[in-house]
C-alpha cells in the first residue's frame, strides 16, 4: 500500500495517560495499563491504528518519573516498582496481536524540570537522574538495564528512545537557564550510558530531538536511527526540506514527531516533503495527546489518505 517500501508510517500514541502507563503512584497504586480496566483503552488505540494500516508507534514510557520508579526516603532511586514490567508486558502482548511495533521513549525532557507535587505524586524533580555520575549510573543499571533486559530483543519493539528532546534542559542548546540545566557533556554521558545498555539487550537506539537544529548534540553516540521533530513555529519549513544526504549522518534520519493541527503545512505536504528528502519514515503527533499540535484521531485518516495517495483528501 505504502508509495515508498521503505518509508515507515507511523504515529505517536503518545500516551494514554501521561507518565501513568507504566507502574504505579498515590494516583493508581495497582499500576498502569495492565489493569483490567485500562485494558480497554488501549484495545481500542491499537484497534485503531491496526485498521489504518500503521505498524509503528510511538510510546512514552517512564515520562517525568512521576510512576513506576521506587525511591527511599532520601528521594534515592531505588529501582522499578513491580507494576512496570506487568504494565510493559500488556502493552507488548497487546502489540504482538495487533502486529505493531514501538519505539519507546524512556523519559522526557520534564523529568529534569522542577519538582511540583500534584496530589501526593512528585511530577518532575529528577534532573540528578541525568546530572549527576553517581545517580546516572544507578538510573542506567536500576531502570535502563532491567527494561531493555526484560523486554529489548521483543520483535514488537523498533527502538528504545532514551529521551525525548533532550535540548530543552540542556544548555546553550534550548535553554540560557543554567540552574535548571544540564550540560552538553553531562546529556551526551546520558543519551550514550542508554544507548550503551540498549545495544548490550542486543536493541536499537534512538533520541527523539526537537529539530535538526540538534543532531550534533548526538552525532558519535553510535545511534542506530537519528530522529528529529519538526513544528514551523520551531524551526523554519526549509530545514524539512534539506536533503538528508546533506547532513552527513551516519544512520538513517527518522521524523519522529510533525504536526497535524496548528501548522502552515498539511500533514500531506509534511509527508511530501519528508519522503522527498530523504527521512527513513513519519510519525504523526498525535493519537490521543491533547493539545494544539494534535489532530488526535484524524490523524491516523490523513496518514490512510497520503498512503493511498488521495492527496484530495486533506482532514481538517
Amino acid at each position: 500500500m505504502n508509495p515508498t517500501p521503505s518509508f515507515l508510517m507511523g504515529v505517536n500514541l503518545p500516551w494514554l495517560r501521561y507518565g501513568g502507563d507504566f507502574g504505579a503512584n498515590a494516583w493508581h497504586p495497582e499500576g498502569g495499563i495492565h489493569r483490567p480496566e485500562r485494558r480497554d483503552a488501549l484495545e481500542a488505540a491499537c484497534a485503531r491504528m491496526a485498521d489504518a494500516g500503521i505498524d509503528l508507534v510511538r510510546w512514552f514510557l517512564l515520562a517525568d518519573g512521576r510512576a513506576g520508579l521506587v525511591e527511599d526516603a532520601d528521594g534515592r532511586l531505588v529501582g522499578l516498582d513491580d507494576s512496570v514490567r506487568r504494565d510493559l508486558d500488556a502493552a507488548l502482548d497487546a502489540f504482538q496481536r495487533y502486529r505493531l511495533r514501538a519505539i519507546f521513549a524512556l523519559t522526557d525532557y520534564l523529568i529534569c524540570t522542577p519538582a511540583a507535587d500534584v496530589s501526593g505524586v512528585r511530577t518532575g524533580g529528577r534532573r540528578h537522574l541525568v546530572a549527576r555520575h553517581g545517580d546516572r549510573d544507578r538510573f542506567l543499571a536500576r531502570v535502563v538495564e532491567p527494561l531493555v533486559g526484560h523486554a529489548g530483543r521483543a520483535p514488537e519493539i523498533y527502538a528504545w528512545d532514551a529521551i525525548n528532546e533532550p535540548e530543552w534542559v540542556t544548555f546553550g542548546e534550548g535553554t540560557w537557564r543554567f540552574w535548571r540545566a544540564v550540560t552538553r557533556g553531562t546529556m551526551r554521558a546520558f543519551i550514550g550510558g542508554v544507548g550503551a545498555r540498549v545495544h548490550a539487550a542486543g536493541a536499537r537506539a534512538t533520541v527523539g530531538l526537537a529539530s535538526a537544529r540538534g543532531l550534533d548534540l548526538v552525532r558519535g553516540l553510535g545511534l542506530d536511527e537519528y530522529q528529529v521533530h519538526w513544528y514551523d513555529h520551531v524551526i523554519g519549513r526549509a530545514a524539512l526540506e534539506q536533503p538528508v544526504e546533506a547532513l552527513g549522518l551516519d544512520a538513517p534520519l527518522l521524523l519522529g514527531e510533525y504536526p497535524t493541527r496548528s501548522s502552515s503545512c498539511s500533514a500531506f505536504e509534511v509527508l511530501d516533503l519528508a519522503r522527498s528528502a530523504g527521512y527513513s519514515g513519519a510519525l504523526a503527533w498525535s493519537l490521543l495527546a491533547d493539545d494544539p499540535f494534535s489532530a488526535r484521531d484524524a490523524c491516523v485518516d490523513e496518514v490512510v489518505a497520503w498512503r493511498a495517495g488521495d492527496a484530495g483528501a486533506r482532514v481538517g
